[in-house]
């Protein structure tokens, strides 16, 4: 009887003193996005349970407006203006507390919650992914290459046989082929387009991770430190050693070679180690070598995941869109004229191809969030309204940026029309929405690779192939709604068929 007694009276002060604490905040006057919002985060917790937090985001800024309150210290915003670029400046920290419990290890660029440290690591690394020197990269130009040649191989056989053809898994492939190609050199990249066996192995880790990090960043502790102990464990122990193995071969192997590699060759792993020794010259090699060997890890996963996402959700919607995948193909027929200019800048030239590349980014963003901010002590003004003291949590998500009906009509549609049609002046606000790299000081490091990877491996496939939907997939390929969105069926599958060149005579 005691124990409910003294439960009973924790729960009246419990309730009592939140409506106080509410009364009494800066954030009251923010439209409640639920009734419990003000008091509790555990509504919020539980529709990222349920992964339903990024959709849920949308419809509730489309009901309550640009800013509103998901939880006692949280917020959520979805303007630019007074809004991301505001909190995405290099003022705002990351929210240590989610990205330390979203990703296992710590110490490299993309964890860093501290903005000094931050801008630091990305001035070491961020020349090799200037647009200049992606676009001009003889080592990105041979890797990308040797993917196109084994992904045309492919495309014959799928073509020949009306094969049903996995292409998120195909996708993946090949950004990862790429992407290890352009880290360690094409000599310690993988191939699998040929041996997918490799690519099994990391999506079975991804996956696995994925599960943990839902408990870690919906629960509270002890769950979430469980969650991390058995986190170390869960994934396939063949896998996770298969992985371990190709990329301590491939890290060694990049290091031993690097003294004498030509800078015409050079890898992003020999300019990483270059950026290090300057920056720290008395580092010993074997722990600058491990300070670059975590790096190489992240953007190879993201490569991985996030940019064979968006390459295979873009092909989907090509099959969706045959006038545009016509459209598309009369355009990269153009680069069969002669020119003074490399393909990868003839293709960064191409509206057909921008405005579906664009389009696609809109709709299927591979990572929609949210990407959670601390307010400094000085506090800040959203919406131009709203006063917003030091140490709450505020945060966009670019889904719901993306589906604003404001700057896209009829957001749900995929519609690269909207891009090719409107005026420049219009083009130019529907860009600022576009989020699905970032904005301001943490803006994704690897933007431009991305943009040329995606935009010759769909050359590859679109000049000489047409690619259209499988009737018989029934698989959901709407996408998790998750921090990583992949299809919730897991697959994508379509089929391929060779256009077929007709001979005029006379």
């Amino acid at each position: 009887m005691l124990a409910v007694v003294v439960g009973f009276t924790f729960l009246v002060s419990w309730i009592v003193a939140s409506i106080h604490r509410n009364r009494n905040s800066s954030l009251k006057d923010i439209p409640n996005a639920h009734l419990s919002a003000p008091y509790s985060r555990l509504w919020l917790l539980s529709l990222r349970w349920r992964n339903l937090e990024n959709r849920t985001r949308i419809q509730l800024h489309r009901r309550l407006g640009p800013v509103i309150r998901i939880g006692p210290r949280d917020v959520s915003v979805n303007c630019i203006d007074d809004g991301v670029r505001t909190i995405y400046s290099s003022k705002f920290d990351k929210d240590e507390s989610f990205y330390h419990e979203l990703f296992d290890q710590v110490g490299y660029m993309v964890t860093m919650t501290g903005n000094d440290e931050h801008k630091e690591r990305k001035r070491m690394l961020s020349r090799p992914y200037s647009n200049s020197y992606i676009l001009n990269s003889q080592t990105l130009g041979s890797v990308l290459s040797r993917v196109s040649s084994h992904l045309r191989e492919k495309m014959e056989e799928w073509a020949s046989t009306g094969a049903s053809v996995d292409v998120y898994q195909q996708a993946k492939c090949c950004t990862l082929d790429v992407a290890s190609g352009w880290l360690f050199g094409s000599e310690n990249a993988t191939d699998t387009l040929r041996d997918p066996g490799f690519e099994n192995d990391l999506t079975t880790l991804a996956s696995a991770a994925s599960k943990i990090v839902s408990v870690r960043t919906t629960l509270y502790w002890p769950f979430t430190y469980f969650a991390s102990l058995v986190g170390n464990r869960l994934p396939n122990p063949d896998a996770t050693g298969r992985w371990q193995a190709w990329l301590t071969r491939a890290i060694t192997d990049a290091y031993r070679r690097h003294p004498t590699k030509p800078s015409s060759t050079a890898s992003l792993y020999d300019s990483f180690y270059d950026a290090f020794k300057a920056a720290n010259p008395k580092m010993p090699r074997n722990e600058m070598a491990s300070f670059i060997a975590v790096e190489c890890d992240d953007h190879l996963s993201a490569s991985h995941l996030g940019l064979g996402t968006l390459l295979a959700y873009t092909m989907y919607e090509l099959s969706r869109h045959p006038d545009y995948q016509r459209a598309l193909r009369k355009e990269l027929l153009s680069l069969a004229e002669p020119s003074d200019q490399s393909l990868a800048h003839r293709l960064a030239a191409l509206p057909v191809l921008d405005a579906i590349v664009t389009e696609t980014m809109r709709t299927r963003a591979p990572c929609p969030g949210p990407f959670p901010r601390v307010v400094p002590d000085s506090g800040c003004r959203l919406a131009g309204k709203f006063d917003v003291p030091g140490g709450t949590i505020v945060s966009s998500s670019a889904w719901a940026l993306h589906f604003n009906p404001v700057p896209f009509p009829s957001p749900e549609e995929w519609r690269p029309g909207r891009w090719l049609e409107a005026d420049e002046s219009t083009v130019a606000e529907m860009r600022k929405w576009v989020w699905t790299f970032g904005s301001g000081a943490r803006v994704c490091i690897g933007t431009h690779f991305s943009m040329r990877v995606i935009g010759e491996l769909l050359a590859t496939v679109y000049t000489d192939y047409e690619t259209y939907l499988d009737d018989e997939f029934r698989g959901n390929v709407e996408q998790v709604d998750a921090f990583s969105a992949g299809p919730i069926a897991g697959c994508l599958k379509l089929k391929f068929r060779r256009y077929l060149v007709v001979a005029c005579t006379e």
